[in-house]
Formats: structure tokens, C-alpha cells, sequence
């Protein structure tokens, strides 16, 4: 007789993989997208200082 926790606790390890997966994906985009921010302000700091040395 195959007992039939075997299957629900390998789709319960899958399903918890995905959803560290997701998660994992989830931090990357954010950290990509907060990097991003980061760079277009930096490149708004810079441009106002190169116009202000400029001036």
C-alpha cells in the first residue's frame, strides 16, 4: 500500500520552492528597480552640478 502523505508533501515542497522562487524574483526586481532610482538621481545631481560649475 503507497501511503498517501508521500505525494501531498512533495507537492507541498514544490509548491514552497515556487514560492521562494517568486520571492527571490520578487527581491531582485525591487533591488533593480531601487538601484535604477538610484542611478537616474545621481545622474539629475550630477547634471545640475556640472551646470552650476558651468555657470
Amino acid at each position: 500500500m503507497i501511503p498517501t502523505t508521500a505525494p501531498l508533501a512533495a507537492i507541498g515542497s514544490a509548491a514552497d520552492a515556487g514560492g521562494a522562487a517568486f520571492g527571490v524574483a520578487r527581491f531582485a526586481l525591487a533591488a533593480a528597480g531601487l538601484l535604477y532610482v538610484l542611478y537616474v538621481l545621481l545622474l539629475v545631481v550630477l547634471t545640475l552640478c556640472a551646470h552650476r560649475v558651468h555657470r
